[in-house]
């Protein structure tokens, strides 16, 4: 059985280029005890904000301009820090090459959007779960 989670400990990373989506997950995870959240409006931003402030888990939308939610992956993972950081990835497209595209990233997990909260809440303790069970 999973260790229990102190949601209250964690720090996530918000990306998403549209602020209203930005500030609708924010709301979400606070309400399910995620304790400091910061964002990031596209996958430039993102990567400093990671390098910055090391978040527990990052929450990134797929289709972001200059840089997409892919772009910011592949960035991530190339990066010392961000090799094993939890990511998941909102999307509305949840076709096979978008899937198979994240798999190949290693992207932790996949939200459709729209989202609920429990259904986050679910993800995130799944993807922080995996990540403490990989790193022995």
């Amino acid at each position: 059985m999973p260790a229990a989670i102190d949601l209250g400990g964690l720090k996530a990373l918000v990306i998403d280029d549209q602020e209203f989506v930005r500030t609708i997950v924010k709301k979400m995870l606070l309400q399910v005890g995620i304790g400091t959240v910061v964002e990031a409006h596209d996958g430039n931003s993102g990567l400093e904000v990671a390098e910055r402030e090391l978040p527990d888990v990052v929450i990134c939308d797929v289709q972001m301009r200059p840089v997409d939610g892919f772009g910011f992956v592949k960035a991530l993972r190339a990066q010392a820090h961000g090799q094993s950081m939890p990511v998941i990835m909102l999307t509305a497209h949840t076709d096979a090459s978008t899937v198979g595209r994240a798999k190949e990233l290693k992207v932790d997990a996949f939200l459709a959007k729209p989202v609920l909260p429990p259904a986050l809440r679910e993800k995130i303790i799944k993807v922080i779960n995996d990540s403490k069970a990989a790193a022995g």
